[in-house]
């Protein structure tokens, strides 16, 4: 009967925790339009991925105890998707005559 009910309230703690695991992953990056074919709807819905991806990021660096070279690799990443998306808005007003 004790192994029972240590085995039932270990399942239990086990699920209850289970979604900090997943709230505290590195998210993956947001697929970006071409802006040489992207249309409007495109472009405002790659926006609003980037920015919960940088939120999503934020978020994993503040709740993972990562080290120095992890943290600064995942800033990079954030940093190189903000800008890669800058050049593509860039280039889409250029094809849009913006």
């Amino acid at each position: 009967m004790k192994k029972t009910t240590t085995a039932i309230a270990f399942s239990a703690f086990i699920m209850i925790s289970q979604p900090g695991w997943s709230a505290c992953s590195e998210p993956s990056e947001p697929h970006l339009p071409d802006p040489a074919t992207a249309v409007t709807p495109e472009m405002v819905k790659a926006k609003k991925e980037v920015k919960q991806y940088l939120a999503d990021a934020d978020h994993y660096l503040n709740c993972k105890r990562l080290n120095t070279r992890q943290h600064n690799a995942m800033v990079d990443k954030m940093q190189a998707l903000a800008n890669n998306f800058n050049q593509i808005i860039r280039q889409y007003k250029e094809r849009q005559g913006s």
